[in-house]
């Protein structure tokens, strides 16, 4: 399993570093494709909603947050409401309560926080810094908790949730992560010392925030993964997790406490 993880992940970072550090229309092309196959499993795993209605509740956040900001990311969630209905209303089978959690979760847990992504490189100075600081972030409080866990964890974590993850673990992860995104951001965005670790703390809280919503939802709906595109990783939604609350906590964060 380690060996698959890795080798996915030295086949995903370039090409995701690359977008990120070329910019410009690279990231929202990213954006449209990761919430493109999101789309795709949770189509699959919430049957019988079609591919289309769960693209469109996805994209609409990130499509209107390009000219308007995050009101439009925000106008983009409301939008799908009557997307919803359209699909719902014009395919019987398709009206289930599955397919309507399919639609409310591409717009609010996929669509607007990959939409936050995009502005955080149109609207923060240093864009490109802190797309990596909310990208880059998960990785390594997902490598520091999973080698913590695996040579000191003792004290399961969330048993009922994720019984692999321990106590020893999530500190690992909160650790490593302080130190790797508090020097990074110290180094590359001029932030003070306490700032910075706080930034790095609060990234890997989030990230395993993140990671546990959707063991929640993985529980709920009784899925071992919500897909099977990434060797050692299970689908996109199991790999972009963490990113899903980390993007809008950086741009609300940066916002809120350091513009």
């Amino acid at each position: 399993m380690l060996r698959w993880r890795i080798a996915t992940a030295l086949i995903l970072a370039p090409i995701i570093l690359g977008a990120i550090l070329y910019g410009g229309w690279a990231i929202p092309v990213m954006i449209l494709l990761v919430v493109a196959r999101a789309a795709q499993e949770l189509a699959r795993a919430l049957k019988p909603l079609p591919f289309r209605a769960a693209f469109g509740a996805g994209a609409f956040p990130v499509l209107l947050s390009i000219p308007y900001g995050a009101t439009g990311a925000l106008a983009g969630v409301v939008l799908s409401l009557p997307w919803a209905l359209l699909w719902l209303a014009g395919q019987p089978e398709a009206r289930t309560l599955r397919a309507l959690l399919a639609l409310l979760l591409m717009a609010l847990w996929v669509g607007a926080p990959m939409a936050h992504l995009g502005l955080i490189e149109d609207e923060l100075a240093g864009g490109s810094y802190l797309i990596l600081v909310a990208v880059v972030g998960p990785w390594i409080s997902d490598s520091g908790a999973y080698f913590a866990g695996r040579f000191f964890g003792r004290h399961p974590l969330f048993p009922n949730l994720s019984p692999k993850k321990t106590v020893e673990g999530g500190i690992g992860g909160v650790l490593l992560t302080t130190v790797a995104v508090g020097y990074f951001t110290y180094e590359f965005l001029d932030f003070g010392l306490i700032e910075a670790a706080l930034w790095g703390a609060a990234i890997s809280i989030l990230s395993q925030a993140g990671d546990l919503f959707e063991s929640i939802l993985k529980r709920i709906l009784d899925l071992k993964d919500l897909g099977r595109a990434l060797p050692g990783h299970g689908g996109i939604l199991d790999r972009i997790d963490s990113l899903l609350f980390t993007a809008p906590a950086v741009y609300y964060f940066y916002v809120l406490f350091a513009l």
